[in-house]
């Protein structure tokens, strides 16, 4: 993985550890079904994006270590692949080297 590569990917990883204190905050509420204010994992250290999720949804997003919830076109092609695209928002998985960070550094374990 390149260094740019590289960045994009550290960037993302952060992005969803702040996502993970989110989520964590929530479940702690009873709230099925409510939506939530998430921020967009994009590799944009720049990105202001919320994304308007269920915790059912960021779970589902979660349950695959290599995969992050970006808004629509932030995706980063070079890295990952789009496996879900909405109006609202989209599932991408790292590929290559950069999948394989992304797992390693899954806050989940």
């Amino acid at each position: 993985m390149d260094s740019r590569e590289e960045r994009l990917a550290k960037n993302e990883i952060l992005f969803r550890e702040f996502n993970e204190r989110i989520e964590e905050a929530a479940k702690g509420l009873d709230v099925d079904g409510h939506v939530f204010e998430f921020i967009c994992e994009c590799s944009d250290t720049d990105c202001v994006v919320r994304l308007r999720l269920t915790l059912e949804l960021y779970e589902r997003v979660r349950s695959d270590p290599t995969q992050f919830v970006v808004a629509p076109g932030h995706e980063a092609p070079s890295i990952e692949t789009v496996v879900t695209r909405t109006d609202a928002y989209e599932i991408v998985r790292k590929e290559g080297r950069a999948g394989e960070r992304a797992a390693v550094e899954d806050p989940r374990g």
